[in-house]
Formats: structure tokens, C-alpha cells, sequence
């Protein structure tokens, strides 16, 4: 036997099995050994392949495991209820809500920046407990608690604007069973006076503030669900009021927009008439008077009102909920301030307020209701020629009655804000 067929070879292995010794020996005795020897070395991969087989499986399993669970998590945030956001937090477009507790039947609803740091802050008239609410934005979509302001009357309705001419948002709400609204002065950091009385008709339900006689001074234009008439109180300067002037339109009105519809450059009037299945539009003439009405017919119970050009022909369209019937009606503008006869969308039941955005960011504005009797919110998708398809829904709270659709954690997407009526919350539905 010469030096190679008696030498002797050591193999280190560095493998973790614990069946596997950590060193092989494996005895070269010349051409005679070589089969064995190769049979050896086969037999030895074949352990280790069948060993490093299962462990890859366990620590896969073990990393997909941990990858699940980390998909669900538990978020709680100062004054919001808790809720648990699952593998699918963002639901087509929004994510589920968070609520805030409001004072008892939360109704009207604005969202503006009171307290001058940008960010948009919720405004909402509880007309149950005869307060007004506000939260303040914390800046990434959440919200303070909210700090209430006695009103001692039922406040339904409620709007946000700068009446005095001093760079502050002021409130004004809609006194329901006082047949008054009341003006609340902003006197900085979003603290508020005590609110000062203007008279108008029967139920006054909502209001609009918008300068209609080109003075530069924003009036207050209510409708007044018990008079048969709107109210235009003009403002003198210093965030007082004339007494109102009053035009006949329809039965039982609950909105108003005040909008130019036929390109003159003065804002006009159009107010749905839930009593008289019918819409009044009143032209104004140019020193804040207005023409008689001129009626377009809805549905039954037409409540809520939208003005803007929905088919992208630079005319503003009316979009019009039919709480009786179910159903929003779309009434495309001719061009010369005529509209159409509706075109109307099934919804969920009994649609109240509306609103009409871009939600989608496809450059269309999209319907967006609230459903007072199923609790939830429905969008109708643009399809970009004033015609509206398919439909997404996301749940509210109880009986929601109004909402404002606008950014509120700064992400430049469109956030839902609704009012439940039946709940005493408020809803904030994030865009995602």
C-alpha cells in the first residue's frame, strides 16, 4: 500500500443538526474504497437535504406568523371610541369611522378653522340639548373634546363665516322653535360671544352667508320650513343685520343654495320645497332683491340642495335629495340659468343633506348623501357627463342628518364629516 492509498482525510461540516456530527472521517483506502466513499458523501447531502427541508419550513411558518399578526392592531385616541383596524383598514377609499360624542341630537354641522392654526375644525348645532360644539382639529385627523357654548334656544342649523369684516369666522345658527337666528362673534383663538338675535319666519331650518348686493358684507339668506318664504338679512357693516326681507316660494323648505346660475355675477336662490314636490330658483336682480320663483319638479320630499357644474360645461347644475322617494335628482343648467328636468339615482333610505366633491381624484365631482334611516353614507361615482354609476356606502353612526366632505388631516384627500342625529356623535371618515 503506497502513502495514498493509506492516507486519511478529515471533513469539518458546520451544520446545526443535532443528528449530524460535527466532523465526518472518511477513509480514502484507494480505487477499491472509491464506491464506498462516494456512497458516503451522498448518503451525507442526502441528510442534510432532508434535515434542512422541515427547519426551512418551521422558520417560514414561524415569519409568516409574525408578519400576521402584526396586520391587525388596536388604535385608541384622546376622546374617540376604540377601534380595531383589521388587514383592510381602508375600505374602497375611506376608512372606518371614529366618533366623537356630541351634545343630545347633533344636526347642523360646518367644518372651518375658528382657531387660526389651518386646520379645519368641526362646528355642530345640538339642537336636544340647545348647545353648539366644537372640536378642535389636533392636526392629523383627530379631534379635542368637545367644548359646548349655551345657546338657550334650539339651534337646528348652523354656519361659519366672517360677518364682522375682521378676519374671523363667526357662527350663526338657525333657532328652529325660536323663529330667530342667532349671530356669535368670534373674538379670537375660536371663543365666541353670546349670540345676538335676528327674527325670521316659522322654523327657520338652515342658513347661507353670502354677500348678495355686492356690498363686499356677508348676508345671511334662511329658509323657513313653516312660511312659505326665505329670509334675506342684509348686513350693515359691523356684523348687524337689517330686519329680513321676505320672498314666497314653495311649502316646508329645510335647504338653500345661493349660487349665480345664469352668469350675471350675482348670486341667486334655489330651495327645495319638501311639501311642494318642487324646486323654486329666484334670480337676483343686482341689489340683493330677487325675482318670484321659477319651479322645477322633483320627487316627493325634496330636503337637500347642491349647485355646481357637474358635467363640465362651466353652468352649474341643482343635485336635489328626494327623501321620499329614495332617490337624488340631478337637473342639468341650459346655460342660461334653466335647468333640465332630473335625472334622478336610487339611494338608500331617506337621503337628507348633500354634498357634491371630487372624492375619487378622476377631476369629476362625485355625489355624496347621507341616508337618515339606514345609517350610512352612500357615494355616487361621476362618470364625467353629468351622469352618476356606481355606488359605495360606509356606515355612520344613528340616523346621520347632515355632513361636510373636506380635508381634515392635511393629506390633500377628502375626509366625510356627518352629523348623527339619533347617536349623539359625530362621525370623521379619513381618506385613505
Amino acid at each position: 500500500m503506497d502513502q495514498s492509498e493509506s492516507m486519511k482525510t478529515n471533513i469539518n461540516t458546520d451544520e446545526t443538526s443535532n443528528s449530524l456530527p460535527k466532523t465526518t472521517e472518511i477513509e480514502v483506502m484507494g480505487e477499491k474504497k472509491f464506491t464506498r466513499v462516494k456512497i458516503i458523501i451522498i448518503v451525507s447531502a442526502l441528510i442534510i437535504l432532508l434535515v434542512g427541508i422541515p427547519v426551512s419550513i418551521v422558520l417560514t411558518k414561524k415569519s409568516d406568523t409574525k408578519a400576521t399578526k402584526m396586520l391587525a392592531k388596536t388604535v385608541t385616541t384622546p376622546n374617540m371610541e376604540t377601534s380595531t383596524t383589521g388587514s383592510y383598514p381602508c375600505r374602497l377609499g375611506y376608512m372606518t369611522q371614529e366618533t366623537y360624542s356630541a351634545g343630545s341630537e347633533p344636526s347642523g354641522l360646518a367644518v372651518v378653522d375658528v382657531n387660526n392654526d389651518s386646520k379645519p375644525d368641526i362646528i355642530v348645532a345640538n339642537v336636544g340639548s340647545l348647545t353648539i360644539s366644537i372640536f378642535l382639529n389636533m392636526g392629523n385627523g383627530t379631534f379635542t373634546a368637545n367644548t359646548t357654548y349655551s345657546i338657550g334656544t334650539r339651534p337646528i342649523g348652523v354656519a361659519v363665516g366672517d360677518i364682522n369684516d375682521d378676519g374671523q369666522p363667526d357662527i350663526i345658527v338657525s333657532n328652529v322653535y325660536n323663529n330667530n337666528v342667532g349671530v356669535l362673534l368670534n373674538i379670537g383663538n375660536g371663543i365666541f360671544t353670546a349670540q345676538t338675535i335676528y327674527f325670521t319666519g316659522d322654523r327657520p331650518y338652515s342658513a347661507v352667508i353670502i354677500d348678495v348686493n355686492n356690498d363686499n358684507k356677508s348676508d345671511i339668506i334662511v329658509p323657513n320650513s313653516e312660511s312659505n318664504y326665505v329670509s334675506v338679512l342684509l348686513n350693515i357693516g359691523n356684523g348687524t343685520f337689517t330686519p329680513q326681507t321676505t320672498y314666497p316660494i314653495g311649502s316646508t323648505q329645510f335647504d338653500v343654495a345661493v349660487v349665480d346660475v345664469n352668469n350675471d355675477g350675482n348670486p341667486d336662490i334655489i330651495a327645495p320645497n319638501s311639501r311642494s314636490n318642487y324646486i323654486s330658483v329666484l334670480f337676483n336682480i343686482g341689489n340683493g332683491t330677487f325675482s318670484e320663483q321659477t319651479t322645477y319638479l322633483t320627487d316627493s320630499g325634496p330636503y337637500g340642495v347642491v349647485v355646481v357644474d357637474v358635467n363640465n360645461d362651466s353652468n352649474p347644475d341643482i343635485i336635489v335629495t328626494n327623501s321620499g322617494d329614495h332617490n337624488v335628482g340631478v337637473l342639468l343648467n341650459t346655460g342660461t340659468g334653466t335647468f333640465t328636468a332630473q335625472t334622478t339615482y336610487s339611494t338608500d333610505l331617506t337621503p337628507l343633506n348633500v354634498v357634491v366633491v371630487d372624492v375619487n381624484n378622476d377631476g369629476k365631482p362625485d355625489i355624496i348623501v347621507v341616508n337618515y334611516w339606514s345609517h350610512n353614507v352612500r357615494v355616487l361615482f361621476n362618470t364625467g357627463n353629468g351622469t352618476f354609476n356606481a355606488e359605495t356606502t360606509y356606515a355612520t353612526g344613528t340616523q346621520p342628518r347632515d355632513l361636510v366632505v373636506i380635508d381634515v388631516n392635511n393629506d390633500s384627500k377628502p375626509d366625510i364629516i356627518v352629523t348623527n342625529e339619533g347617536g349623539n356623535t359625530v362621525s370623521v371618515l379619513l381618506a385613505c
